[in-house]
């Protein structure tokens, strides 16, 4: 693998890791040709206007789905806001202020509905997002399956002792990332391409 890139063996470990948050699913690429065909082809065309305009939001939009996919598995939890009695995984310490592109997810969610009311979750939103933006800047493409139901809870001190926190010695980190099925190679990978789209 000498002639790989840095940036596509990121895409193949992300790919991985949603492969083994969604392995409990019945998930299929062609999850929405009948109900809303033209899903990935809106989701693809507002990225590319979105990274066109800011090329740092690729890494941006990709990190926020690893977010999502390490703490309650790939479930669009990460996109929800926090109530009068709840915080939720957006508010946590380790997320708030350092993850983007929630407006740009929510602009492409509106003409999704506006297609096909009801029928495109949140979180194949995010996985279809992570994909685009990152071929969108020259890295390796990957098939999305796609059919994930939309969390409805998400906590902020789930993100606290999910997410690899910068004070975590290798032997910590070794640990969560084994926790989501992935191995310390993984780790490396992923944490040294993920933090740099802060």
């Amino acid at each position: 693998m000498a002639s790989t890139s840095p940036r596509s063996v990121l895409l193949i470990v992300l790919a991985v890791a949603v492969a083994i948050s969604d392995a409990q699913l019945q998930l299929s690429e062609t999850f929405y040709d009948a109900t809303c065909p033209q899903a990935a082809s809106i989701v693809q065309q507002k990225v590319n206007a979105f990274v066109d305009a800011d090329r740092g939001l690729a890494a941006a939009l990709m990190r926020l789905h690893f977010h999502d996919c390490f703490v309650r598995g790939c479930d669009g939890s990460v996109l929800l806001n926090s109530t009068d009695t709840m915080l939720t995984e957006k508010e946590a310490l380790l997320n708030k202020g350092s993850l983007r592109g929630f407006e740009q997810i929510d602009e492409i969610k509106m003409d999704l509905e506006c297609a096909c009311p009801g029928v495109v979750s949140c979180a194949d939103i995010l996985a279809l997002v992570a994909r685009d933006a990152t071929a969108k800047v020259g890295g390796t493409s990957w098939p999305v399956f796609l059919g994930r139901i939309d969390g409805g809870a998400s906590f902020a001190d789930e993100v606290n002792s999910s997410l690899p926190e910068r004070t975590d010695n290798f032997t910590q980190l070794v640990a969560r990332f084994a926790r989501v099925g992935l191995d310390a190679r993984d780790m490396v990978i992923l944490s040294g391409n993920v933090t740099s789209a802060k």
